[in-house]
């Protein structure tokens, strides 16, 4: 199950792969994900699993559906162990300013930042391929 962001040049795709402690009843051990990440911008290709947690993907994705609605606002992908973190802002024509920023491994590795822009065109699709992944790895529990 993916999800891409995609710009000028650029594609960050996530994989989610498989559920870390499906078993588990604890809020916060439940919803951890491994992710394959893959970006390709000019210049570099990066490939690394990370892990991910189900809240901050549906926490994004109601961010991009303000941003959609209201054709303005901030969407933030914020990842607990850092290994990526994205902020994307709308203008008043739609266009997206993206900021990524990816740490491989998660705390101590290399840093790769970069920026890009996109268009609103492709959040529709954005929106309905993290809601399939949040349809099978749906957040489990309240914190």
């Amino acid at each position: 199950m993916k999800f891409r962001l995609l710009g000028d040049d650029t594609i960050i795709e996530l994989d989610v792969l498989y559920r870390n402690y499906p078993d588990s009843s604890d809020y916060w051990d439940v919803n951890w994900i491994t992710s394959k990440i893959n970006i390709k911008i000019p210049g570099y290709n990066v490939n690394f699993d990370a892990n991910l947690r189900t809240d901050e993907l549906k926490d994004f994705v109601n961010e991009i559906k303000l941003m959609t609605k209201q054709l303005k606002r901030k969407a933030t992908l914020s990842n607990m162990e850092t290994f990526i973190q994205i902020e994307g802002e709308m203008d008043k024509l739609g266009k997206i300013m993206w900021i990524a920023e990816t740490c491989y491994p998660a705390g101590y590795g290399a840093v790769l930042k970069f920026e890009f822009e996109s268009d609103q065109s492709f959040l529709n699709n954005l929106i309905k391929e993290l809601e399939e992944i949040l349809t099978s790895y749906p957040v489990i529990g309240t914190p």
